[in-house]
């Protein structure tokens, strides 16, 4: 497995990896919601990512994707960014993880934590002097995958939703 540099070529594989990792345990946001017509759900995560994707062949500096790559065949990504706004309020770089996904049949194997670590890795190229990432808190593989990259829990907050009538 390698990690290397988003390129156009990774845009189709994006959503066939955001859609079965958002899903297949239902872990994320609008997966957790059961009452989200699940196609919905899926195309939700596939069209998030091909926006990820656009912008990151947009050239802004302040976004990459960096891509896990196992025998030629992406499996897995990181999106990250450099928040200006909060720089100007802050005085220093800020840094996102806005985005990570690994294909299911690849869980288990290290490979969100060392996306993690190379993401960091191109924060610090930046100049980036802290980093945050939002999770679900039932997301417990991606929690110890932060941790174990030197994250801690510092906020915590709740989504209640409901149909309107």
């Amino acid at each position: 497995m390698i990690i290397r540099p988003f390129n156009k070529e990774d845009e189709p594989h994006m959503p066939r990896i955001a859609a079965a990792a958002f899903t297949t345990l239902g872990l994320a946001r609008l997966a957790i919601d059961k009452s989200l017509p699940r196609d919905a759900v899926r195309r939700a995560y596939e069209r998030e990512a091909l926006e990820y994707a656009k912008r990151a062949m947009s050239g802004d500096p302040d976004f990459a994707i960096l891509v896990a790559e196992d025998e030629g065949k992406p499996i897995g990504y990181i999106v990250l960014g450099v928040d200006r706004k909060m720089e100007e309020i802050f005085g220093f770089p800020w840094g996102r993880i806005i985005s990570l996904a690994v294909h299911p049949e690849y869980w288990g194997r290290g490979i969100g934590s060392a996306l993690i670590a190379e993401g960091l890795n191109w924060m610090r190229g930046k100049g980036v002097k802290y980093a945050e990432v939002l999770t679900d808190q039932n997301n417990l593989a991606a929690i110890k995958a932060y941790e174990k990259n030197g994250f801690r829990v510092v906020y915590s907050s709740i989504t209640l939703s409901q149909h309107l009538k």
